[in-house]
């Protein structure tokens, strides 16, 4: 028993498709790394708020941004991160732009993981890991100063966690669900729905005990942000003076914006850069299929036969996945919700 993790290892080491998902999470990062490469990561209002804030915090001046206003907008994982960064001698832009790549690296790991571990057939997984490698919205806004790609990967572990948590019924997943949970809410504010997702699936338990010490967990460290942002500018998430210049909006645009954005997904020849993405996903599928046809074809001369995936589901497993079901709808509704209540630009890829 104390050397299963062990064996997991070992087992995963042999396993081609697991070795071609640790390549394609390395080439995710070193594609974010390649593209920033030059000019660094991409650089919006957004980024000079959180860049500002980690050097006046670095400088002393407390956890401000550079309009001299605290912090309050957003959450402060990834400033504090970036001075982190500077605290060890480190750019604070050098430290973001490799901050999104490993994220973004991590995500295709991650998720490559988890379908390796509920799909039957290992080369559905590898052409679903191929499409997080190659996903549009996921490499660009790796390659951009923003907070989108920690908060993707924190809320892919969060959710994972939570599957094996109500699989297992062990202590450690939920632990590990309500910190991953936690993170994202101090990455991103709607992070808020991946702490009421947890709680909704834990409710149903018999125990009470798990749905408290995860929502416990989970939301006490955005409690305390937000209790500080209340007591330096009387508000939750909203800076000093600053107007909401589309408030009220509707239902329907909401709904419409939302399509929108699927729609550029989908069809990425409609989004900006659509058609380099789709060379992308071509050159990389092409060399990633006949990585896989070759190994492939060497075990089954090797073995003599044809192998049977060691630990393998014999089918979809469908309870791991019912966690990112409940988050993908609660999230879009609360973003038609609260978006146009709360910033100054409707729903976009951002924001999904």
């Amino acid at each position: 028993m104390k050397c299963s993790a062990l064996d997991r290892v070992a087992r995963f080491g042999r396993d081609p498709f697991a070795l071609l998902t640790v390549v394609l999470a390395g080439l995710g990062t070193a594609h974010i790394l390649i593209r920033t490469a030059t000019y660094g990561a991409a650089v919006s209002y957004d980024s000079t708020i959180f860049l500002s804030t980690a050097m006046n915090f670095l400088a002393g001046e407390g956890w401000r941004d550079f309009t001299g206003r605290p912090l309050v907008g957003w959450p402060p994982l990834f400033p504090l991160l970036l001075a982190a960064g500077g605290w060890v001698g480190l750019e604070p832009l050098a430290v973001g732009r490799f901050i999104n790549a490993t994220a973004f690296g991590l995500t295709i790991l991650a998720a490559g993981c988890w379908l390796r571990s509920n799909l039957r057939s290992r080369w559905l997984g590898l052409a679903a890991t191929t499409t997080v490698a190659a996903s549009l919205p996921l490499s660009e806004f790796a390659s951009r100063f923003l907070t989108e790609p920690l908060f993707v990967l924190f809320t892919l572990l969060a959710l994972m966690q939570l599957a094996a948590f109500l699989n297992r019924r062990t202590d450690a997943p939920l632990w590990a669900a309500a910190v991953c949970t936690a993170l994202a809410a101090l990455t991103r504010y709607p992070g808020v729905v991946l702490i009421g997702t947890g709680v909704l699936l834990l409710l149903p338990l018999a125990r009470l005990k798990q749905p408290l010490v995860f929502g416990a967990i989970s939301s006490l460290p955005l409690l305390a942000v937000l209790a500080r942002n209340w007591a330096v500018t009387e508000s939750l998430t909203q800076a000093a003076g600053k107007k909401n210049d589309i408030s009220g909006q509707s239902l329907s645009a909401g709904l419409s914006q939302i399509v929108e954005v699927f729609g550029e997904w989908v069809v990425p020849l409609n989004a900006p850069d659509g058609l380099a993405y789709l060379l992308w996903l071509a050159v990389g599928g092409v060399g990633l299929a006949g990585a896989a046809v070759v190994l492939h074809t060497t075990r089954m001369h090797r073995n003599g036969r044809r192998p049977d995936p060691e630990a393998a589901p014999a089918y979809f497993r469908l309870e791991p996945a019912v966690p990112f079901g409940v988050f993908a709808v609660a999230y879009p509704v609360f973003m038609v919700a609260v978006v146009p209540f709360t910033v100054a630009q409707g729903i976009d890829s951002r924001y999904l």
